[in-house]
């Protein structure tokens, strides 16, 4: 009973102490509330610090880490590229950064124990796209994890490169650097990096001939700073670490568990009570002197006599990391080398040794395969990863690295396979016969999917389309970033979109066919200047001049439907990455901008039209497409949406990225197929107005307003990897038209990775909608209660506008502006929208 009187007695004072300062009380507290929200907001951005980085501000030494581990990322093999990174607890050290790395170490940060959110050092061997690929999505990740420094080491102008990408723009709370070999040793916590410039012997530029004999050296200092043949091997050395002090040793000599232990354990000498003087080596365990690493890249055999010369030789070493190709690796001289040289184990990254290195685009594509075989066939190298999947034993101290091969550093330790991924298809499926909900729901369904199956064997012909990517901004475990193959006959393929890995997805595929297929794409089309959109492209057509090469054929040119800016953008970066071939070797461009009025008329009289009119025309014209029409749409400044009606009576219309457009609802009329994107869910609207996307319910109305027959949602955020929240979109409309949106969505159906189609087969794709719901119940459950939560909140979507903003303002490091007057900047780069797709 005393307790409302108390308080009541200290608000009286309270408002006495107040009335004698003439200070309001509201503002009193609103000031303590200001101050304690600052608190919390402090003590959440310390303790989302790592502890090292906690100890520093603090003036305290984090001390040396006890454990250090080199892992492999990929081995090359099934086009991935040859990677591996150094980690411990406080950092994270990569070295080559090839296509799909992103990828990779996002499914292997839970399996290895690391945070890829610690890798603040990005080592690069050579300036080859094998080693750079990846770097822009690497470092979008990274700026998403909140990192706030990136430091490069690189033979080659990284910085340049990623403004090439229009990459840096993108990251102005982000500090990029880079460490050359002319600054000398790198240092850290952890490590001594040291970059040991390799030369290749017969690298002969057009120079004076005083120069020519300085390119056959190691020696950069009186020639350009970064040559093209210009190789770093990092020799990497840890500190010594010092013993630990033994409790059973200072039991042993009678030292007390007190102060006295401590000394000790800081290398002093202490006297006991008694008089006896004890070293603090006598009570110590040995530590473990400096170990040494040595990441090597021997591009070719010109790098030999320059290898055999160079300071590497003259070390001891745990581990060599040999970061050449197959034919290297196996040669005579390079054989001979390595013996001569002193060290525990050679790794070897052989492209040519099976392994699995993403287990997730297999286990799903098998269960998804249980389903229906024929829209989801199982992958082209699934059928060799079985469980009877060898690995060869190490010969001496040679052996092979595989994906998640792992060896201690620190402790020193050999090579260790026990994480290594062996694909097991039946317990896969054994998994998603455990999901109760799936076995009803596809049991119910199954018969009928099969008769659908037999019809539509009878109807197959082209277009035959296969999804490579189907989500969006960044790659997850299920999904890669955008990519569409478009089978237009026997010869001729069309390529939407073509994101960082989509080489990569169809290695995976298609197989020992990918040359074929490569060869195949005669055209790609770019809808707008977003990494996630065209981050691959020079590594496809970089690998399909080369598969031209193989197959014997001659070389004929890719023509590339793509914004006007991205001329200027690619003509750097082939300028960048290749000196033999330029971007007009390679492509043939036709801007989106003049195709918004379809193909031009064609008349051959008193020479009306152009020279590139006739070849659009033509090029168009042999591949049967009769209606090439681009869609100006709003996203950001030249996004088009695409629409193809060929000679065969088919019709497709592809969105790109974009908001609801009437303009594109028009000219897609009456299409058969509409692949649209549908980055958001449902209710999201919010979100979707101001990332200029559509939610699933805007991709569905558009569909029913062109008419289409079936529409394809595509390009999900990444929140929705697994299954994008669906089936509360027939709920949109409470309208007297429910029944017609009811109806409508029994031709809408979900795209998924390695998903292949023909028309025949759409109306069993959409019948497996509530089937895919089923297999990812606990998702689909998870996002419904988002959703009732949404809905009970009435003010879920001011406070959650507000976060977003905030995170915004984060990441471009200016001051937002609200979504009711956000317009898209003509400007905007590639990577800060990529990176806020989600």
């Amino acid at each position: 009973m005393r307790a409302p009187s108390l308080v009541a007695s200290l608000l009286y004072r309270t408002q006495i102490r107040f009335a004698s300062s003439s200070i309001d009380i509201a503002d009193f507290i609103r000031e303590m509330s200001s101050a304690k929200k600052q608190k919390t907001e402090s003590s959440s951005s310390t303790q989302n610090k790592p502890r090292h980085v906690r100890m520093k501000e603090r003036g305290r030494d984090p001390g040396l880490t006890s454990r250090i581990n080199l892992q492999v990322i990929s081995n090359g093999y099934a086009g991935t590229c040859k990677s591996v990174i150094i980690n411990n607890d406080q950092t994270n050290y990569l070295f080559n950064c090839g296509e799909g790395t992103q990828r990779t170490l996002q499914e292997k940060n839970t399996a290895w124990e690391i945070k890829f959110s610690k890798t603040k050092h990005l080592f690069v061997t050579r300036k080859s796209w094998d080693t750079m690929g990846g770097l822009l999505g690497v470092c979008i990740s990274l700026k998403d994890a909140y990192l706030n420094e990136i430091t490069f080491h690189a033979p080659c102008d990284v910085i340049s490169l990623l403004k090439h990408w229009k990459g840096l723009e993108a990251f102005p709370n982000v500090k990029l650097e880079q460490n050359d070999y002319d600054k000398g040793e790198f240092k850290d916590d952890c490590f001594k990096i040291n970059a040991i410039p390799l030369r290749a012997n017969s690298f002969v530029p057009n120079l004076d001939t005083k120069r020519q004999r300085l390119t056959t050296s190691n020696d950069l200092t009186q020639i350009q700073k970064f040559p093209d043949d210009l190789v770093y091997a990092y020799l990497c050395e840890t500190y010594p670490f010092p013993g630990t002090l033994s409790a059973e040793l200072c039991a042993f000599h009678g030292v007390p568990p007190t102060e006295l232990r401590a000394r000790l354990k800081n290398g002093e000498d202490v006297t006991l009570p008694d008089g006896r003087l004890i070293r603090s080596k006598d009570v110590t365990l040995p530590g473990e002197p400096p170990v040494k690493v040595l990441i090597l890249d021997c591009p070719s055999l010109t790098y030999l006599d320059s290898i055999s010369k160079s300071e590497l030789n003259s070390h001891s070493y745990h581990v060599i990391v040999h970061l050449a190709p197959n034919s290297i690796l196996n040669n005579e001289a390079y054989r001979t080398w390595m013996k001569s040289i002193n060290t525990t184990h050679h790794l070897l990254l052989d492209e040519t040794q099976k392994n699995v290195h993403m287990e997730a685009i297999y286990r799903y594509q098998t269960q998804l395969n249980y389903i229906d075989d024929g829209i989801f066939p199982l992958l082209s190298y699934q059928n060799i990863l079985q469980e009877d999947l060898k690995f060869p034993t190490p010969v001496d101290n040679i052996s092979y690295g595989f994906t998640s091969t792992r060896i201690p550093i620190r402790p020193t330790l050999g090579p260790d396979n026990s994480k290594l991924i062996v694909l097991q298809p039946q317990n896969y499926i054994d998994l998603l016969l455990a999901n109760e909900e799936f076995q009803q729901t596809f049991t119910a369904a199954k018969q009928q999917l099969q008769a659908m199956h037999e019809i539509a064997k009878t109807g197959h012909s082209y277009p035959e389309i296969v999804f490579l990517g189907t989500g969006s901004a960044c790659p997850s475990k299920p999904r890669n970033t955008s990519g569409i193959l478009v089978h237009i006959n026997d010869g001729n393929i069309f390529l939407l979109e073509c994101a960082e890995g989509t080489i990569g997805q169809i290695r995976h595929f298609y197989g020992d066919q990918s040359d074929e297929i490569l060869s195949h794409i005669r055209f790609t089309y770019i809808s707008h200047m977003h990494a996630d959109h065209l981050g691959g492209l020079y590594g496809l057509l970089r690998q399909r001049r080369r598969a031209f090469e193989n197959l014997g054929h001659k070389y004929e040119k890719l023509i590339l439907l793509c914004p006007n800016k991205y001329v200027d953008v690619g003509r750097k970066q082939w300028s960048y990455f290749s000196n033999e071939y330029s971007f007009d070797d390679d492509v043939h461009v036709v801007f989106n901008r003049t195709l918004t009025n379809g193909l031009p008329t064609i008349t051959h009289v008193g020479g009306e039209n152009t020279e590139e009119e006739i070849f659009r025309f033509d090029s168009f014209k042999s591949i049967g497409l009769h209606g090439v029409q681009t869609v100006l749409v709003e996203h950001i400044y030249d996004a088009h949406a695409l629409v193809l009606r060929h000679i065969d009576g088919w019709s497709l219309a592809f969105s790109g990225d974009c908001k609801q457009s009437s303009d594109f609802i028009q000219a897609g009329q009456n299409v058969d197929v509409l692949i649209h994107e549908a980055t958001f869910e449902t209710g999201l609207e919010v979100y979707a107005s101001q990332m200029r996307h559509c939610t699933m319910a805007q991709a569905i109305d558009v569909g029913r307003r062109m008419n289409a027959k079936y529409t394809i949602l595509w390009h999900f955020s990444q929140r929705y990897a697994k299954i994008p929240f669906l089936s509360e979109a027939k709920n949109e409309d409470q309208s007297e038209t429910d029944k017609k949106q009811e109806q409508q969505l029994d031709n809408v159906c979900i795209s998924f990775d390695f998903m292949r189609f023909h028309l025949s087969d759409l109306p069993r794709a959409c019948e497996l909608v509530p089937i895919f719901e089923s297999m990812f119940y606990d998702e689909w459950l998870s996002m419904k209660k988002k959703q009732t939560r949404r809905d009970q909140e009435p003010d879920y979507f001011t406070k959650n506008t507000r976060m977003m903003e905030s995170k915004r303002k984060f990441m471009s490091g200016k001051t937002s502006t609200s979504s009711k007057n956000a317009t898209p900047s003509k400007t905007t780069n590639s990577c800060d929208i990529a990176s806020s797709h989600q």
